[in-house]
């Protein structure tokens, strides 16, 4: 009897151990492919999003120029300056970055052609125009009464949106002082 006990032990402990090392090739041939996958389709959607920063470096610094302008249509509009240039940080990093988007949005706003033959004048490449077409887009959408729908209306991204409202925050602690001696209100 002992010996049948032995034997049972050793075949059934080939047999599980057998059993284990084919699950373990299952799950690494099947597994690690998935794994590869996903990780392949979770870069290719990030890519989009890496224009929008996450990163550790600082947003660009808005042109005095710019800021200005940003500071006159505020004041025309009730439209944040800080949020004009969060914006324009965003959407061309104050028109260092005017590469037409994969979507097809042009110029220093990233507008669509539709959306700035309806809200722009002049040329969509200029800061001058795109400014003030970027304020009459988002008094459109109702910005004096809920900056984050104004602003996910303007891309339609709930991303988009907190990184927008996080460098108003930014642009207003770093760039108020010269926004007021252009003129800003508090």
């Amino acid at each position: 009897m002992p010996k049948l006990a032995l034997l049972a032990a050793s075949v059934f402990g080939d047999v599980i151990r057998d059993g284990l090392r084919l699950a373990g090739i299952v799950i690494a041939a099947v597994l690690l492919p998935v794994i590869s996958v996903v990780v392949i389709v979770a870069m290719f959607i990030a890519a989009p999003f890496a224009a929008f920063g996450g990163g550790t470096s600082e947003p660009p610094v808005p042109p005095v120029e710019h800021l200005a302008v940003m500071v006159e249509v505020s004041a025309e509009t009730g439209v944040p300056w800080a949020l004009l240039a969060a914006i324009a940080s965003v959407e061309s990093a104050f028109g260092t970055n005017m590469s037409t988007s994969w979507a097809g949005a042009i110029g220093y706003g990233q507008f669509m052609p539709a959306s700035w033959a309806h809200w722009g004048a002049g040329d969509p490449y200029d800061y001058r125009d795109a400014i003030p077409a970027m304020a009459r887009y988002l008094l459109d959408h109702q910005v004096l009464t809920d900056i984050p729908h104004a602003v996910y209306a303007y891309n339609h991204s709930w991303e988009y949106v907190a990184l927008v409202i996080g460098r108003m925050g930014y642009y207003t602690a770093t760039a108020g002082e010269a926004a007021a001696a252009l003129g800003a209100s508090s």
